[in-house]
């Protein structure tokens, strides 16, 4: 009888803390694939090789508004070509701001930040790179929060002999993304450009995003789960 108030205690430290199972991965959002966008709220961090405008931004859309943050980590092709940037998108819970961060090759740092209490549930990860006037390479891809760390991401990679264009979806269920403290973080290497402003043509995107299964994927989904506590009994 001694032991049921440090039962009880685990048990509200648990549910107090969002715990995130590994996420299922997809190739696609929408169209033909069995993941499908329930709206179209997002969170987007952008970085590019481009010498004339900004080249690291983060906004709520695709599309470039007032409202969006963007800073300038260089205006110097000879700094992007052939060099290795970190980035960071983190996000705490506790103030609801996301940061954005560069890191450059001497290690000075570029940072950008916006509040997103106000975007609801966001329980699906979105990266894809775009490498048709430079190649761009992904590493050291780390995802660490709510309770867990993911770093078996799919190869991302892409340079203007092909694929010039790849993207992944890491879809975390019913756990929203916003209910805990977390971070995804790597490194991007830029290749030899074929035009001197590649600008949209050598980048990485990563967007949060709330998707759902298509009806069929979750009745296989479930199916796997009844069959995995058959065979544990």
């Amino acid at each position: 009888m001694q032991k049921a108030p440090a039962i009880c205690a685990l048990v509200l430290a648990c549910l107090a803390t969002p715990t995130l199972a590994a996420p299922q991965i997809f190739g696609q959002l929408g169209g033909g694939s069995p993941l499908q966008p329930l709206d179209n709220t997002r969170i987007e961090a952008r970085f590019k090789a481009d010498i004339t405008n900004w080249d690291s931004r983060l906004e709520f859309d695709s599309f470039p508004n007032n409202g969006d943050v963007t800073a300038n980590v260089s205006n110097n092709r000879s700094l992007f070509e052939n060099n290795t940037f970190g980035f960071e998108l983190d996000y705490v819970s506790a103030t609801g701001d996301v940061t954005w961060t560069i890191t450059r090759p001497n290690n000075t740092t570029s940072v950008l930040t916006q509040n997103v209490s106000m975007m609801g549930t966001l329980n699906t990860l979105q990266i894809f790179t775009v490498g048709s006037r430079g190649a761009v390479t992904l590493s050291n891809l780390l995802f660490d929060g709510g309770g867990m760390m993911f770093s078996a991401f799919p190869n991302v990679d892409t340079n203007p002999g092909g694929p010039t264009f790849a993207e992944t979806f890491l879809y975390f269920g019913n756990m929203n993304l916003l209910a805990s403290d977390f971070s995804l973080s790597g490194d991007m290497s830029f290749g030899t450009f074929t035009n001197n402003n590649p600008n949209e043509g050598s980048k990485i995107t990563l967007k949060l995003r709330n998707a759902i299964p298509e009806p069929m994927t979750l009745s296989l989904l479930g199916l796997g789960v009844v069959a995995l506590l058959r065979r544990r009994r």
